[in-house]
Order: C-alpha cells, then sequence, then structure tokens
C-alpha cells in the first residue's frame, strides 16, 4: 500500500450512469460521472487512470464501490488492483456498520446503504432520503441511526420511458419542468404528468413515511433528478448531489480504519 496516500475513489455504479468520486479524508475532492457500462477491466482501469491523471491526481490507496450492477463487480475489483494497486471495498449489508432494523438486510441496495450510511454520517437524524434515479427510493433513518426501511418507485425516466414505449400516441418529449400544472399541449401534458406528477407522489411518501422516522425528521435528496424535483415538492429537502458517494466513502474509510459501526446517537 502506498506511504503518505491519504486520498480514496468511491464509485457508485447506477443502472445508468457511474459517479465517481476523489476523497480526503471525508472531504470530496474531485467528481467524474460517465455512462454506466460493462466494462473490461482493462476498460475501466484506464478510464479511472486517465481520469486521475488529467487532474493531476495519484491513484489512491483505496477503491470503495457501491453497484446495482453485479456484472461489472469483478472489473471494479481487478481494474482497481492492477491500474491503481488500490485495497478495494464494496457497500454491503455486511460492510456498512450501520445498524438495520430490517428483516433481511442483505436485500438491500448498496445505493441504498450508503445514503443511510451518509444520513448518519451528516448527523441530522432522523431522516429520510429520497434518491431520485433509475428509481426512486426512500429510506428511514431513526434518532438512534439505525435504518427502518423505505419505498422503491419507478423512476422519473424509467416511468417516462415505459409510458412512451406503452402509449402508441405519445411521442418521447423532453422532461423539461412546466411552467404550469395545466398542459396546453400534449408535451406539455406530459412533462405535467409525470413531473408534477412525481413530485406529488414523493411528497405523499414522505407524509407516510414521517411517522416512523419521528419528530423533527430531517429530508435529504439526491440522484440525478433531485435538483429539479426537490424545487417542486412541498417537501423542504435538503438536496446534497454527493450524498452517496458520501457514503460509499464513508462506509470504506470505516473498514479499512477497523471500525465496525457508524456512529448512532
Amino acid at each position: 500500500m502506498p506511504s503518505g496516500v491519504t486520498t480514496a475513489l468511491a464509485m457508485d455504479v447506477g443502472n445508468t450512469k457511474t459517479a465517481i468520486g476523489l476523497f480526503e479524508g471525508g472531504d470530496l475532492l474531485r467528481s467524474w460521472r460517465v455512462s454506466t457500462r460493462h466494462w473490461t477491466p482493462d476498460e475501466l482501469g484506464l478510464l479511472l487512470r486517465t481520469m486521475l491523471e488529467g487532474r493531476g491526481e495519484q491513484p489512491p490507496a483505496l477503491l470503495s464501490f457501491a453497484t446495482v450492477v453485479p456484472q461489472v463487480r469483478h472489473s471494479i475489483e481487478k481494474a482497481a488492483a492492477d491500474y491503481l494497486g488500490a485495497d478495494v471495498i464494496e457497500v454491503c449489508a455486511a460492510t456498512s456498520g450501520i445498524r438495520a432494523s430490517y428483516p433481511r438486510p442483505e436485500e438491500l441496495g448498496p445505493d441504498r446503504i450508503a445514503n443511510a450510511v451518509a444520513a448518519v454520517l451528516l448527523g441530522n437524524l432522523p431522516a429520510i432520503v429520497a434518491d431520485f434515479g433509475t428509481a426512486t427510493t426512500f429510506d428511514v433513518i431513526d434518532a438512534r441511526g439505525e435504518y427502518l426501511g423505505g419505498a422503491i418507485a419507478p423512476g422519473i425516466g424509467t416511468a417516462a420511458s415505459e409510458l412512451f414505449r406503452k402509449a402508441e400516441l405519445l411521442n418521447p418529449v423532453d422532461l423539461d419542468l412546466p411552467g404550469s400544472a395545466l398542459g396546453r399541449t400534449t408535451a406539455e401534458a406530459v412533462r405535467s404528468g409525470v413531473l408534477l406528477g412525481s413530485a406529488g407522489a414523493a411528497d405523499r411518501l414522505v407524509e407516510l413515511l414521517s411517522p416512523f422516522a419521528g419528530d423533527g425528521a430531517v429530508h435529504l435528496a439526491t440522484g440525478g433528478w433531485a435538483e429539479g424535483i426537490a424545487g417542486v415538492c412541498r417537501t423542504p429537502f435538503v438536496v446534497i448531489p454527493a450524498l452517496t458517494l458520501m457514503g460509499v466513502n464513508e462506509v470504506g474509510r470505516r473498514c479499512r480504519e477497523g471500525i465496525s459501526r457508524c456512529p448512532g446517537r
């Protein structure tokens, strides 16, 4: 392991996009966003080396990752070893260090685990985390830092794609936020229904989940759609684009330092 190296790389591999962050301790130094592919180890290794060298950064000693695409796991592990010389830690229930009041924690998606870890790390508990990505997920963490559960809904882009696929008279449109809920054209009506409808669904789910979280819950939002959707929700979401990466990095840091638990209250 390289001496004197304090940086670590974190990867959040989603179904469509992959976020990559370079951290020093808990501070995010650099970030990248690329399309998710079924990379070979060489393709991914060269990509990571190129990104780091392009910013004048040395290879980190640790790469932590969360992936909802199991096929890329081997490529990440081999690329980290062959091209970075880095240790590798995968985010899962066994490595998370978070308390989970969940009958089968092994079923939890690693992105949801990372979001919960990041919420505990930030310390504003209880919390409800909404992740607006390919799926829209909601996760509840109580005042003690214990993960309780949540909800999973179709993501905004996913729902729109399925709508366009099934409804023959509807053509795909750009999903820009509408200026009004009243669509005066078919395209405007689709934008209103998909985007404002998703915002309303998010508000309703937060309302239903709030009793489980307890009084004074903080509402965090992340994911590719978060900044746009949070602005039209009634829920006072605090948008943290790098939330999942923060959680991935924290799991790696704690595992490497031999810390077994996330600090709850």
